[in-house]
């Protein structure tokens, strides 16, 4: 394989972890809301409210392009210098997820320390750093995905 197929081979092979774990990002949080508003009032109806078809493309392209922002570069730390642990994605995806939900304007106030709120976050990103490192961190910067075996 040449070098230039392998190398979009890898950056395929990324981009497909990223967007998953975008998506998983995404729907943690929505998970754990419905799960917390049906054990509490039993009221499962939650989930059918969420406007999948309207706000939920919208919300996968902004996490998608504001994320690349903050991890972006740590993806390519992680290629350059074959970083392959989990605790790694694990560790970016929380810190990434705590940066960009913090960033979110909310309302006219200003942020307010919520020790839940940053543990929701933290949650959401590292379920979406181990989807990353399912599907792409376990192999970044190997040899073998750039045809040199």
């Amino acid at each position: 394989m040449s070098r230039p197929v392998a190398w979009l081979r890898r950056f395929a092979i990324m981009a497909v972890g990223y967007v998953a774990a975008v998506l998983t990002s995404i729907l943690v949080p929505v998970l754990l809301i419905a799960l917390l508003e049906g054990i509490e009032d039993g009221n499962w109806s939650i989930i059918f409210a969420f406007d999948w078809l309207g706000s939920f493309p919208l919300a996968v392209l902004t996490v998608m392009i504001g994320a690349l922002l903050i991890v972006g570069p740590a993806l390519f730390v992680a290629e350059r210098f074959s970083l392959r642990g989990w605790f790694y994605f694990a560790a970016t995806g929380a810190i990434t997820s705590i940066a960009f939900g913090v960033s979110m304007p909310r309302s006219a106030s200003s942020f307010v320390f919520n020790p839940g709120f940053l543990g929701f976050l933290a949650t959401a990103g590292i379920a979406a750093g181990s989807v990353y490192w399912l599907l792409a961190g376990r192999r970044s910067g190997t040899r073998q995905t750039l045809g040199r075996d």
